[in-house]
């Protein structure tokens, strides 16, 4: 019995290191990436209760590959601040959520802003229009552009759109887009702007899907890998133009959307792992955003550049779509010119 536990120990300790450096580059990395990591857990069904019944020298290592299945390949998170972060300690709340492509129940959005109280709602495949959205927020500022949408209780000073001609040119769906919102008691960028403005950037991203490149090795496993290879290299494409309007963000920068990859992409790791993870460092649980009928994967995002402090973060309820809204309280903590973050 001890032998099965340090060999499962060894095992999932594998996966766990080579998960980030093979998920996104290599066809059976991608599938265990988006797929249902659970059944890694299903040996210690039988090891765990063995290791306590038969031989309790194999509980360590069934102890050791237990916490790694729970934590680094499940998500399991686990944070004091999520415990212990008051509700008011905060500076800005941000929520981002993808609506599902399906028509907004614009009642149950609503609710969810009246109950959760965000300072700015960035959506993904929204299908509500500028009209019902100023209707349903008055005195918010809003905009819309093409399945993107922002509602923020401060003023919107400005709102670029990356031209998507050039995503859809190379056969991808993407849409990035920059605001400059005002904030009373954000910092700004430098004394040229005019005497008491403060405001922040916030970045709106719905990142390229990984479904066809799953979906073609699924339908022809080895004769579909140079689709994957496509489909991965347009997904590192799509980041690489996010990351660099980030980097050109003229104000303190905040990112949130669907980016459709965990944080243990490899993908994620080379272009967004430089910024503070909301949910990584202040949430609690497994935090699935994208629910499928036998499992959920975290795949949207709030993240936090320099200056930013998450102290606290947290899913939302089931507002109709197949994503849950992702909450994040943000503090500032910095100065307006901190170095960026790296890559």
């Amino acid at each position: 019995m001890l032998a099965v536990a340090v060999l499962y120990l060894v095992a999932v300790a594998s996966i766990w290191l080579a998960l980030p450096i093979l998920g996104d580059r290599w066809w059976p990395g991608t599938l265990f990436l988006f797929g249902p990591r659970r059944i890694v857990a299903l040996p210690l069904l039988v090891i765990v209760p063995a290791a306590l019944l038969v031989q309790r020298r194999a509980v360590l290592p069934a102890a050791l590959a237990s916490a790694i299945v729970a934590g680094p390949i499940l998500g399991f998170t686990f944070s004091l601040r999520a415990l212990t972060g008051g509700a008011d300690s905060h500076d800005l709340r941000v929520a981002s959520f993808n609506t599902g492509s399906r028509a907004m129940d614009i009642d149950r959005l609503k609710g969810f802003v009246a109950e959760t109280r965000p300072d700015v709602i960035a959506m993904q495949e929204c299908s509500a229009s500028e009209p019902e959205l100023n209707a349903a927020f008055p005195g918010w500022s809003v905009h819309v552009d093409t399945g993107m949408c922002l509602v923020s209780r401060h003023p919107l000073l400005k709102a670029e759109s990356r031209d998507r001609r050039d995503v859809w040119d190379q056969g991808g769906h993407g849409a990035i887009l920059r605001y400059e919102i005002a904030l009373p008691d954000a910092p700004r960028p430098s004394s040229e702007e005019p005497p008491g403005m403060r405001a922040f950037s916030l970045l709106n991203l719905h990142l390229e899907t990984p479904r066809e490149a799953i979906e073609a090795l699924i339908h022809g496993l080895w004769k579909q890998a140079a689709e994957h290879d496509r489909v991965i290299a347009l997904r590192a494409w799509e980041s690489e133009l996010a990351r660099q309007w980030v980097d050109q963000a003229p104000y303190p920068v905040v990112i949130a959307g669907d980016f459709n990859m965990p944080v243990d992409s490899a993908i994620y790791r080379r272009f967004w792992a430089g910024f503070e993870n909301a949910f990584s460092r202040a949430g609690l649980g497994f935090g699935a955003t994208k629910r499928t009928r036998w499992f959920g994967v975290r795949i949207d995002h709030v993240l936090a550049g320099p200056g930013w402090t998450t102290e606290r973060a947290w899913i939302g309820p089931d507002l109709g779509s197949d994503h849950l809204p992702i909450v994040a309280d943000l503090r500032w903590s910095g100065t307006p010119r901190e170095g960026r973050a790296e890559r």
